[in-house]
């Protein structure tokens, strides 16, 4: 059965989504030192890291079980479709959590050379590269949360968790462009003409 580009999308980013979901109850709940629960010790740090961790183990999960015959397409739709989704979140601001697990995965796939921002202002992945910074990423995530090292996690977060310069320019292109964020369903009993 031949699908529409539209509805392709929404089906890649509805697995994506539902295995962010699935992956914030795999991963390590008690650090493997002793320190106690990754959420107890990393207190305030926690949240935020626990999304990336959500993200990249979530990437993974589709990864492997595309592999393995259990999902159908192709890892590159998975691949941008991932990246789409984390210049459309930040959008709605790096401040929290979220926002934060998402710079963080944008600047380490950056840096990692996982995409590239072409002259144009537009981004590319690079497939042959994605994967390995997919892996990558989520065993430093998984490292950092089994060590329970708050003072690590707040150093990767300064360094990583926040929107460079030129993304925050595209950004704003987009805002000058008018282009929403969101998309806002009118809805409710008068619209229904129902009231």
């Amino acid at each position: 059965m031949k699908v529409s580009k539209v509805t392709l999308v929404l089906m890649l980013f509805f697995a994506n989504v539902m295995f962010h979901e699935v992956a914030h109850g795999l991963g390590i709940k008690s650090t493997i030192n002793g320190k106690g629960f990754v959420r107890e010790t990393l207190q305030e740090q926690y949240s935020w890291l626990e999304e990336g961790k959500a993200d990249i183990l979530g990437l993974y999960m589709v990864s492997s079980l595309l592999k393995k015959g259990e999902l159908e397409g192709d890892i590159k739709d998975y691949y941008t479709t991932f990246m789409a989704g984390i210049l459309r979140s930040v959008r709605f601001g790096a401040g929290q959590a979220h926002g934060k697990a998402n710079m963080l995965c944008f600047n380490f796939f950056q840096k990692n050379g996982a995409f590239e921002r072409t002259a144009a202002g537009r981004y590319k992945v690079n497939y042959l590269k994605f994967e390995q910074a997919m892996n990558d990423l989520s065993r430093k995530i998984l490292t950092l949360q089994g060590n329970g090292d708050k003072a690590a996690v707040e150093k990767i977060q300064k360094e990583m968790a926040h929107v460079p310069d030129e993304l925050q320019s595209d950004l704003d292109r987009l805002i000058k462009k008018g282009i929403p964020v969101d998309v806002m369903f009118e809805q409710g009993l008068s619209v229904l003409g129902l009231e």
